[in-house]
């Protein structure tokens, strides 16, 4: 049967649409799009049981119209569970039956007769996931709170994307408790905005300091919680709404911390397109006292459990800033504060950010100049000393005389001495390496802090920080060990038995969880 004649026997009555309306979500459906609403309409009651294969198939190539200019794939759908055990008694047998039939443009579906990198291309602009894939969704739920151990902190990701999809987690409005040294929310000037709704390109692209706020940009997290230690000063304490969106097809936001400024980030709200709202909360974990403990309400509450992820960077507990070992017999990461300071205004953020993209830019070109021809000679053109001014280009010089000195040729990786130098923007990274006495002090606070939550978590994710040097590698093993402890101890049998290794290539499926 066809998309036509499919459509004819599925509109004969207007009882028969209030009836597939009823089944695909709790209240009315807002669509985005007039092609999705006429297949909300063209589904028959009385043909749903002989006419399933091919209604099933125009609801995959409307969705597939609908995505046709982000490219989507089709792919063969796999079959869809039927929840009819979660649909409330008073529905008829019919309006089960449009559910579990309309249950095929939830985003498990859709990421299985499209690709899921289309998922998040459906969701972009089109849906704004305001249209059938998010409100006839249907959510799962985990047996057990599964724990993902990941090396790199950005490949996490894969498994939160890999929720999304599944219908763990919803698609919209997440919020991330995060536990690190580090903020993690730099935002790449490299990756366009565009990209935020291509999985593949986030999961190749991203790195450890910049996985969050794309995912924040795409409507995945609306909230962030920065749970650190006292000893992490790149964001001052404290609750910050603002804007998320994009200009000229780049993440920024209008918030005006330095964090945001330092890296180009900022961009005035007028200047903002399709944004977002935004929560972050900076809250101290080490100054709690047995008087008076963190308020865990002021950023989850038991309302929030189906959209809570807990995240954890092992390098909480002890961090080292690795460039500071970098070319240390030429005294490197010193020389490279100076080279790379800037003054903000506070009273002048655009501007700031403006000077300060430019200032980075120049710094790129000087560092990619001698990493191709190894010496300074030939730069062309040359810094603009409006931008770098000339005694900071004198730096450069007697930087790259010392290290010529004291290291060979091969030795020196120019784009490693300019990524090292763009850290040391305004507080620069922490370097902390606990003492076993700390260390249990930290376990202590942070298994505290987890019993008083008022929800668990819908999913755990952890990144061990030992090949980038951030969690020190000696403590690594004993830290992980430690982790998985106090989550037992406190999720108990709530908690799945076996940590997922993603750093030891371990095979897993987030269906059989």
């Amino acid at each position: 049967m066809d998309a036509n004649a499919v459509q004819q026997c599925a509109s004969s009555t207007l009882e028969q649409k209030a009836a597939v309306e009823a089944a695909a979500s709790d209240g009315p459906a807002e669509t985005s799009s007039a092609a999705v609403a006429a297949v909300s309409e063209s589904v028959s009651t009385e043909k749903v049981a002989t006419n399933k294969a091919a209604t099933n198939a125009v609801v995959n190539e409307t969705a597939l119209q609908i995505s046709s200019g982000e490219n989507a794939e089709i792919e063969e759908a796999p079959p869809t569970k039927r929840l009819k055990a979660e649909l409330e008694a008073e529905k008829s047998k019919d309006a089960e039956e449009n559910e579990s039939l309309f249950g095929n443009m939830s985003t498990t579906s859709v990421a299985g007769s499209i690709s899921e990198g289309s998922l998040y291309n459906l969701q972009a602009k089109d849906l704004s996931l305001d249209g059938v894939v998010a409100s006839n969704a249907t959510s799962r739920k985990f047996q057990r709170i599964p724990i993902f151990i990941a090396d790199y902190h950005n490949d996490v990701l894969e498994f939160i994307y890999r929720c999304l999809a599944t219908r763990h987690l919803p698609l919209q409005n997440n919020i991330l408790v995060h536990f690190d040294s580090h903020p993690d929310m730099v935002i790449s000037r490299e990756i366009p905005a565009s990209a935020s709704f291509d999985k593949e390109t986030m999961l190749a692209e991203l790195s450890i300091e910049n996985w969050i706020m794309p995912a924040c940009y795409a409507g995945h997290f609306n909230r962030v919680v920065w749970l650190k230690n006292s000893w992490c000063q790149q964001i001052p304490l404290g609750k910050y709404n603002f804007k998320i969106g994009h200009k000229n097809d780049k993440i920024s936001v209008d918030c005006p911390l330095d964090y945001f400024i330092s890296e180009g980030n900022y961009c005035d709200t007028k200047e903002l397109h399709e944004t977002r709202n935004m929560e972050l909360q900076v809250i101290n974990v080490d100054t709690s006292t047995e008087s008076s403990p963190i308020d865990t309400e002021q950023f989850i509450k038991a309302t929030d459990a189906p959209n809570f992820v807990l995240d954890i960077d092992l390098d909480f507990f002890s961090t080292s800033n690795p460039f500071l070992e970098i070319y240390k017999d030429a005294n490197c990461y010193e020389q490279l504060t100076d080279i790379f300071h800037f003054e903000p205004e506070v009273k002048d953020c655009g501007g700031t950010t403006e000077r300060r993209k430019l200032q980075l830019e120049a710094l790129k070109k000087i560092f990619e100049h001698l990493e191709e021809a190894r010496t300074l000679e030939g730069l062309a053109p040359a810094p603009d000393p409006s931008i770098i001014a000339p005694e900071t280009y004198a730096r450069i010089e007697n930087l790259t005389k010392l290290l010529q000195k004291h290291y060979a040729d091969d030795e020196i990786d120019w784009l490693l001495i300019y990524d090292s130098g763009s850290t040391t923007d305004t507080n620069g990274l922490p370097h902390h390496i606990s003492t076993s006495k700390e260390l249990e002090q930290y376990f202590a606070q942070f298994k505290k802090l987890l019993q008083n939550l008022p929800a668990p978590p819908v999913l755990i994710t952890m990144a061990c920080s030992a090949e980038d040097d951030y969690c020190p590698k000696h403590q690594v093993s004993f830290i992980q060990e430690q982790v998985l402890q106090v989550l037992r101890e406190v999720f108990g049998e709530r908690l799945h038995d076996k940590p997922i290794l993603h750093y030891l290539d371990e095979e897993w499926d987030v269906m059989h969880l």
